[in-house]
């Protein structure tokens, strides 16, 4: 039963038909998985990720947020210029690297980049957002720096600082590519233990894995999980 909601508004009214919407990330997947089969040369001994539900489940889990229009990167010795197809210097931002530590500043330069989101976030109350470089991606040109916002109250764009990897030419980020990855869930406390003891119930699930040989995960413990 779906009974959450998160909300996306974009905040400005004029470009809400011009910037590509947030969208479940199940209506992101790559091409290059969708091609993927699921066996290497149909051998039952060569199976791919293609057959892996946690890859999946990672793959698709909450919102992708694209990106609003096309960027030029620049790279210029130890720093960078981030251009907006729109050319408004409003849409480009930057963090100074003092704001990092030491190992961060060695592959930062003297800035930090950061993209900026066109739209508010809401979830109901106790809920939180998971801001995340869109997953099981490669995207070798650079890496979103992960935050955990409670959107439940604050109702104010989140922007997304970034490290920049690729420095030896210029290159374009696309429209509607994915920027982030957005998952809500709920605020809850949490208490651990660690140790040895027998398990009766990991000797059962080793002999139902033993007992199947293809999707053995998905056919016999795999929930669905549903974003809309």
């Amino acid at each position: 039963m779906l009974n959450k909601k998160i909300t996306f508004c974009a905040t400005n009214k004029q470009f809400v038909d011009v910037w590509p919407h947030p969208k479940p990330a199940s209506r992101f997947i790559p091409q290059e998985y969708k091609n993927l089969p699921r066996l290497n040369d149909g051998n039952l001994h060569l199976k791919t990720i293609k057959t892996c539900m946690p890859f999946l489940d990672s793959l698709t889990a909450g919102y992708i947020i694209p990106f609003d229009q096309d960027y030029c990167i620049d790279p210029a010795d130890d720093d960078f210029v981030m251009t907006a197809s729109n050319r408004d210097p409003a849409e480009i931002d930057y963090h100074a690297n003092v704001q990092l530590s030491e190992d961060w500043k060695k592959s930062t330069g003297n800035h930090t980049g950061k993209f900026i989101n066109k739209w508010l976030i809401k979830t109901p109350p106790g809920y939180s957002c998971l801001f995340i470089k869109p997953m099981n991606r490669i995207e070798p040109r650079f890496d979103i720096i992960s935050g955990i916002v409670d959107t439940d109250n604050y109702v104010n764009p989140v922007h997304l600082p970034f490290i920049l990897n690729k420095r030896d030419e210029q290159f374009l980020i696309k429209k509607g590519d994915p920027m982030v990855q957005v998952i809500p869930f709920k605020r809850e406390s949490w208490k651990s233990w660690s140790g040895f003891y027998v398990e009766k119930l990991h000797s059962y699930t080793l002999h139902l894995l033993e007992s199947v040989w293809l999707d053995r995960y998905k056919s016999l413990f795999w929930k669905k999980k549903n974003y809309k």
